[in-house]
């Protein structure tokens, strides 16, 4: 069983910048003092939320505004081991297919309703209905059923033994939601978090206010959040330099450069297996023609490309949702430029002259300037990719699963059921093309979710990467670094893993 913690960071977690009345070390060297109180942090982003539902939201700014307002069960450590949050402790039963989960007592929603096991059923039971849950379906992993046992204790069965529960519970999609106004969230947002909602103003800010309800007032530094929205690099980088904002995140390969040789700015590049893609629709003409998705993997020059994005900031990518060095991944030859075997599997492929609108974003950098190499390459082979960057928000509503061709963004995930299932599986929600990569492959990925030994796990991830990689309809040319800047007043920034900041965890020095 897990052990019951009296906070919902462990240690190492504490250590890493979350916790209070410590001495913690940052990233880099940087030893932070204890986290002073008060005033209100400025988090700037170069996009607004999609949506502020947390179960349904399909961004990483809409993630983050939900981690500031709504708690999960579980937080990750450093390490990516679950830490209790809203739950104390879980209880593996009948080999991993059925987990009790005891719940945390006196914590109440931003409106005042108690948190109980009756929200996590609620919650979970969401999860389960696709026209409400949206991007947020299925996100706390094959549910078969949720129960109460008690006031706070639930039991959650599951279709198959599923080891990776536990880490699952603190994925940004399973924020727990309040039983009353719980499909009213898009309006009027109500977690357990430390910040409760206050104002938004789309594609402008989001204010949040100091939860006074909050279950741990130890961990509130602030008195407020506003989240801030200036879709212009430069821009960003002058409201920093003046002032006006204290973080920006998600920012571009160029001003990282530029930020990190200014005084009074701490500039942070760090590894990540988050990634961009060149999605190729295996549901749409001509890329249901499986010689046409192959001869694509061809076009990119890989080292170029992330030179080109990057500046050489990231890890080329081999066309598998698993960065380098990644314990699960197997031997796998990685995909070159072969503009010559690109161009025969074309003419082999019987399609004709290939000309297609090639969609991006400037909301999503450096991804332009990735479609712009990919378009360059593919003219050498007689592929005419016209590349027409748009606004977030026309890309969210009239492009994602509905073009054969665009540029996607996809966060790194700690689960394989997140960063395999969810991506490749035919009834995954982020398998924008909805298709089975080869027959018999979702039942392969069922078999590696049902996997409990780590070395059975092991065996069938290679088998399902190995698939992954020869027939996958979206290509991965690299892994990006994380780049963030803020002033030298902010503390305990330390530049999340899997690309969502926990803007909760930071405190302005005094």
């Amino acid at each position: 069983m897990h052990p019951p913690f009296p906070q919902y960071l462990s240690r190492r977690a504490m250590l890493a910048g979350a916790g209070a009345g410590l001495v913690l070390p940052g990233a880099f060297g940087r030893s932070w003092a204890a986290p002073a109180k008060g005033g209100v942090l400025r988090v700037c982003r170069p996009d607004g939320p999609d949506m502020l539902d947390p179960m349904a939201n399909n961004s990483i700014s809409a993630e983050e505004f939900s981690r500031i307002v709504y708690d999960r069960l579980a937080i990750l450590d450093q390490n990516d081991q679950p830490q209790p949050m809203l739950a104390t402790a879980w209880q593996p039963e009948k080999h991993g297919q059925e987990w009790v989960v005891t719940l945390r007592e006196d914590v109440t929603f931003h409106d005042g309703q108690s948190f109980t096991s009756a929200n996590v059923v609620a919650t979970m039971e969401r999860s389960l209905d696709k026209a409400k849950a949206g991007i947020g379906f299925q996100a706390f992993g094959p549910v078969k059923a949720v129960k109460a046992e008690g006031s706070h204790k639930v039991r959650v069965v599951l279709e198959a033994p599923f080891g990776e529960f536990p880490v699952l519970l603190a994925s940004g999609n399973c924020s727990i939601l309040p039983i009353k106004g719980i499909d009213d969230l898009r309006q009027t947002p109500n977690g357990t978090g430390p910040y409760l909602f206050k104002d938004f103003q789309p594609g402008q800010s989001v204010t949040l206010d100091r939860n006074p309800r909050f279950w741990n007032p130890a961990l509130q530094h602030l008195d407020g959040i506003r989240l801030v929205y200036i879709r212009e690099a430069v821009a960003m980088q002058a409201a920093l330099r003046g002032g006006l904002v204290d973080v920006l995140t998600q920012l571009p390969a160029e001003s990282y450069l530029v930020l990190s040789r200014m005084a009074g700015v701490r500039a942070y590049s760090t590894g990540t297996g988050n990634y961009q893609t060149v999605q190729i629709q295996a549901n749409m003409a001509p890329f249901n023609n499986p010689k046409v998705r192959e001869a694509f993997r061809y076009i990119p020059d890989r080292p170029a490309v992330l030179s080109a994005a990057l500046f050489g900031q990231g890890q080329i990518g081999n066309d598998v949702s698993l960065p380098p060095g990644n314990i699960y991944l197997p031997d796998l030859t990685q995909w070159k430029q072969d503009l010559p075997r690109a161009k025969k599997l074309i003419e082999e492929a019987g399609v004709g002259p290939i000309e297609l609108e090639f969609f991006t974003t400037s909301d999503r950098q450096p991804a332009p300037k990735m479609a712009l190499a990919f378009s360059e390459a593919a003219a050498k082979v007689g592929i005419k990719l016209v590349v027409r960057d748009i606004p977030f928000t026309e890309y969210a509503a009239n492009v994602a699963r509905k073009k054969p061709l665009y540029t996607a963004n996809f966060s790194a995930a700690p689960t394989l059921y997140s960063s395999i299932w969810r991506c490749y599986h035919s009834k995954g929600p982020y398998n924008y093309s909805g298709v089975e990569l080869a027959p018999g492959f979702d039942s392969k990925i069922d078999a590696l979710n049902g996997a409990i030994d780590l070395a059975e796990r092991k065996a069938i991830a290679a088998d399902v990467l190995r698939v992954i990689h020869e027939s996958n309809d979206r290509l991965i040319p690299y892994f990006r670094n994380y780049f963030a800047a803020t002033s030298a007043k902010v503390g305990g920034f330390i530049p999340p893993k899997f690309g969502v900041v926990e803007a909760r965890h930071l405190w302005l020095e005094a």
